[in-house]
């Protein structure tokens, strides 16, 4: 990275923000250990960042990664049932219309509606393109209204 990135003070203005995204992932129990596992990747990884935007980028896919791989270890324990993140913000019935979703859906639906990233950030995160991201949004945000539908 540049010389003048400052490590330390990228993770405190960012720690917040990704455990919270880890969260909505995979419940707020793990997602603290998600978030320090990216922290020290990225930091492995610094040389080969060339600025805060693929610092950004690397962390929420490594996130993501992490997040993912906490899932699929619960379901060989035969912990199938994710914990809804806590978030007094939301009802019970969205909370358990989000937890029906797919990781990657509540991903993006993550960062689209409580980060307000852009469509090209999200892609940026996922190593995709621009068109990817809005129609992933598109296709979670319907799924998300059936399973919030379905619970009436």
């Amino acid at each position: 990275m540049h010389s003048d990135f400052d490590f330390d003070a990228y993770l405190r203005m960012s720690v917040g923000r990704l455990t919270a995204y880890c969260a909505a992932i995979v419940g707020s129990a793990d997602a603290e250990d998600a978030a320090q596992e990216a922290y020290l990747r990225l930091y492995a990884n610094l040389y080969r960042i060339t600025d805060e935007r693929a610092a950004t980028a690397f962390l929420y896919r490594t996130a993501y990664r992490l997040s993912i791989d906490i899932l699929r270890a619960r379901r060989r324990f035969r912990e199938i049932k994710t914990p809804a993140p806590q978030n007094d913000c939301l009802s019970d019935r969205m909370q358990n219309a989000l937890m029906k979703l797919k990781p990657l859906d509540r991903s993006v639906i993550y960062l689209r509606v409580v980060e307000e990233s852009g469509y090209d950030e999200i892609a940026a995160r996922f190593g995709k393109n621009e068109a990817w991201a809005r129609k992933r949004y598109s296709l979670a945000r319907k799924r998300l209204e059936t399973a919030y539908a379905e619970q009436r």
